[in-house]
């Protein structure tokens, strides 16, 4: 059975050749007896020879999968940049890139705080089942016109996925500007304590220099309001902001989570002036 593949990219053709010939060498020991030849620079013949394995078992998922992978690895990143830049408007070049990564850790699977997003960004499976519906016997197929009318759901993951990013980005850009404005506060206004220990023990507690536990009004007294920026927030939850007002000249931080989000955002800040030590070291100096 002979199938064809139209290529209207010549690159395309070239790489996705060398793929497949590959792939059939490499099988070609447990069974898969196929001959992939080029014919014009534009078209790949793939004879498919087993008589003994049915074609949708065997040759069939193979050829879907080179495919989806081919699509993956060479449009997927310009497709991206062009809806970044299309659709919402991005032009800046550096924007455009920072905006590119979050996406495709997104597609990849590797933005662990937003589990909840993995089962929509499966484009492994919205490719492969695209191409595995049109992909037949004896047939000719037509790349391109392909890519533009059967990986339409694809297309439409691709904006959510790009969307989702956008928002990520802009709240990692409001995230770095209050880092700096932090900074900035800490550094031009003096001191109003020498030392303050925070407590990480599933909650955040503030201690000052005698080991006294602050309590909410003294934290309410010294919380700056135009510094806050943990809206919508209960007084005892807010650590950054009432501790920024603090202007403390140290921190001592007692925790076993030094990944902890709060934890790096104060490190962030404060820098060499915040010191960072495990929780049983607060419990030794209780007792």
């Amino acid at each position: 059975m002979l199938i064809s593949i139209h290529f209207e990219e010549e690159y395309d053709c070239r790489q996705l050749f060398e793929q497949l010939r590959g792939y059939m060498r490499k099988y070609a020991p447990l069974g898969l007896d196929g001959v992939v030849e080029s014919s014009g620079g534009s078209t790949i013949l793939v004879n498919y020879k087993n008589d003994y394995v049915d074609f949708y078992d065997s040759f069939h998922p193979l050829l879907t999968s080179v495919l989806t992978e081919h699509v993956i690895n060479t449009k997927e990143e310009e497709w991206l940049l062009d809806i970044i830049e299309t659709l919402f408007y991005f032009t800046d070049r550096e924007e455009q890139k920072q905006i590119l990564t979050i996406a495709r850790s997104i597609l990849e699977g590797d933005r662990t705080d937003l589990p909840s997003l993995l089962p929509f960004f499966n484009r492994h499976s919205f490719i492969y089942d695209a191409f595995s519906k049109h992909l037949e016997e004896e047939t000719s197929f037509y790349y391109e016109p392909f890519l533009i009318f059967r990986l339409r759901d694809y297309g439409e993951m691709l904006i959510d996925c790009v969307e989702i990013a956008i928002d990520e980005y802009m709240l990692e850009q409001e995230y770095q500007n209050m880092i700096e404005d932090y900074r900035q506060y800490i550094q031009y206004k003096k001191p109003k304590m020498d030392l303050l220990y925070i407590v990480h023990d599933q909650h955040f507690s503030f201690y000052d220099a005698h080991f006294r536990r602050l309590t909410r009004e003294e934290i309410l007294f010294h919380l700056q309001e135009e510094l806050v920026f943990e809206q919508e927030v209960e007084i005892e939850e807010m650590v950054i902001s009432p501790l920024v007002s603090m202007v403390p000249r140290m921190i001592h931080v007692f925790s076993d989570d030094e990944e902890h989000g709060v934890i790096v955002s104060i490190q962030a800040i404060f820098q060499e002036r915040m010191k960072l030590f495990p929780l049983k070291a607060y419990e030794q100096d209780l007792s």
